[in-house]
This record gives C-alpha cells, structure tokens and sequence, in this order.
C-alpha cells in the first residue's frame, strides 16, 4: 500500500500498485477507506482546502455511497502517443488546457466505453500531482431527478501501468471537482464519450448532501 502523503497527490495516487491484472488481488475496502480519511484530512489543509473561510468551519466530512467492490473494473488503456496540448470546455464557459492521454476501453454495467483519459496540467484538483492521468465521469446517478452525485460529473484517477495496457478503474475513487465544494471554481465539461448510461452509486456523493 502506498504511503498517503499531503496534496491531491494523496488522492489518487491511489494505490492501484495491487492490480488483479498482474496476478494480485486488488484491496478494494482497504484501498477506499485509506483514501477517503485521506481526503478528509487533505480537504481541510490551509493551504489546500477549496472551501471559503466562512465555510471551512462547517465542515464534517465527505459523503459517500458505501463501497462496493462491483464498481471496480479492468480495461485497456490505448495511448495517443506524444502528448498533444488540447482545450477543454470548462461549465463557466471558458476552457482549461489538458494532454489528451489516450483512451480506456472498458466494460461497465454491459456497456463497452472508450473513455477519453486526460494527463493534467494546471487542474488544482491536482496540485501537487501534475502527472494526474484521470478521466472525467457523468453517469445516471446526477440526474434529472434525483441527483445523487455532483451535476457536471466527477474525476477519477487511473494508475497507469508499468507494464502492458491494463489497468484497474475504481469507480468507488470518483471524486467531486472542487465546483461541488465552492462555485467560484469550475469544473471540466464531460466529453460524450464518457457519458456513463447506468448510475454509478459509487464513490463521493453531493457535498450538499452530506
């Protein structure tokens, strides 16, 4: 198990060093429970903390579907070869640069996906942790009604491989962007691609809702 250190760097390096893909069995409760008290400490950093000062004193903590180790998947990550620089549509309109990484080709719920895989540049969800490689989720679970999860979608962070092309996708590890916890921050616009068609109750519900 990989130490949990401070900044999001905790968050997802998420210790997928036990993939069942080679040979290992993959600690799915013991992974999420080491990292949701991670994240509620790191949340709460000084320094880090997305909240305002007027909120930061309300916190209790983060909320969660519970675990279920069903939400834990193997796929194929296909990269594009030399980072490429690109765009991204950000819900206030502008747009964030991003390294389109590739792809995950992976099978969830009967339904086979190419999700699009970005490499972070500048996403302060990521500080500290400027080699992110995560894919930005929407699912069923958002909305219309009732929206269990965060509006426009949530982050999760792959371990790529130091070998071959397959890699673990825990879904119980999506994340809210920093826009759930306060509106002055944006958040990525989910490429169509990866637009989930069942609900994924798994991993950090509305912070609204705790």
């Amino acid at each position: 198990m990989k130490t949990y250190f401070k900044g999001f760097t905790l968050l997802f390096v998420i210790s997928m060093l036990a993939f069942n893909t080679y040979g290992q069995s993959y600690d799915c409760k013991g992974e999420n429970a080491q990292y949701r008290n991670a994240k509620n400490i790191w949340i709460t950093d000084s320094v880090d903390y997305p909240f305002s000062n007027g909120d930061i004193g309300d916190f209790s903590g983060l909320f969660y579907f519970p675990v279920d180790c069903k939400y834990v998947f193997t796929g194929t990550l296909s990269s594009s070869g030399a980072l490429k620089v690109i765009n991204v549509e950000t819900s206030k309109g502008g747009t964030v640069q991003m390294y389109d990484y590739g792809t995950l080709s992976v099978n969830v719920k009967g339904e086979t996906y190419h999700l699009t895989v970005y490499k972070n540049i500048n996403l302060p969800e990521f500080k500290n942790n400027s080699k992110a490689i995560f894919i930005p989720i929407k699912d069923k679970s958002s909305g219309p009604k009732p929206k269990k999860t965060f509006a426009n979608g949530r982050y999760v962070i792959i371990e790529p491989p130091s070998s071959g092309d397959q890699v673990v996708l825990d879904l119980n590890m999506a994340t809210n962007p920093f826009e759930n916890y306060n509106s002055n921050f944006s958040s990525l616009i989910v490429p169509a691609s990866n637009m989930l068609l069942a609900p994924i109750l798994a991993g950090e519900r509305k912070y609204e809702d705790r």
